[in-house]
């Protein structure tokens, strides 16, 4: 997570977590992590890797659907959020609601660059300032985005 040591985020969200991979490596001292998936059976094995790991900081796991507003608050406080959604990408709702909370940077790791391309229009306040394309399913046309967005200062 080169990409975000820089960053030194205190508190980080990561919606759509799966088993944790994201969440488990942004783990530091004073750092608070919470990862959210709505895979009972993911977040199980997240919590055995989080515990198995003995990592620093406090990290957590919640069973949830990752677009429900109900973690606008999460929202609210986080640093940093990091975004793995499924091939059907954020949905308006969510880019939307990213677009109005704040965060002042967004790890976006994408399967369809179509539908990252349509969740960034809508995140329009965010700038991208690093990304890779990273060839995970060699011999097809499937291929991972990540990008690491930056919130742009608003002129006044």
């Amino acid at each position: 997570m080169a990409w975000t040591a820089d960053l030194a985020p205190r508190r980080v969200l990561d919606l759509y977590c799966g088993v944790g991979g994201f969440a488990l490596h942004l783990a530091a001292p004073g750092r608070q992590v919470t990862g959210i998936e709505i895979s009972a059976d993911a977040i199980a094995s997240a919590e055995r890797s989080r515990d198995e790991a003995a990592l620093p900081g406090e990290i957590r796991f919640e069973v949830g659907d990752a677009t429900a507003p109900e973690h606008a608050p999460l929202l609210a406080e986080a640093d940093l959020v990091v975004v793995n959604p499924p091939r059907r990408g954020l949905g308006p709702e969510l880019a939307q609601r990213l677009e109005e909370s704040g965060v002042p940077h967004v790890l976006y790791s994408s399967c369809n660059p179509e539908t990252l391309a349509r969740d960034l229009a809508t995140m329009a306040s965010y700038s991208p300032v690093r990304g890779r394309l990273l060839d995970m399913f060699p011999q097809t046309p499937h291929a991972e985005v990540l990008v690491l967005l930056e919130r742009r200062q608003r002129s006044e």
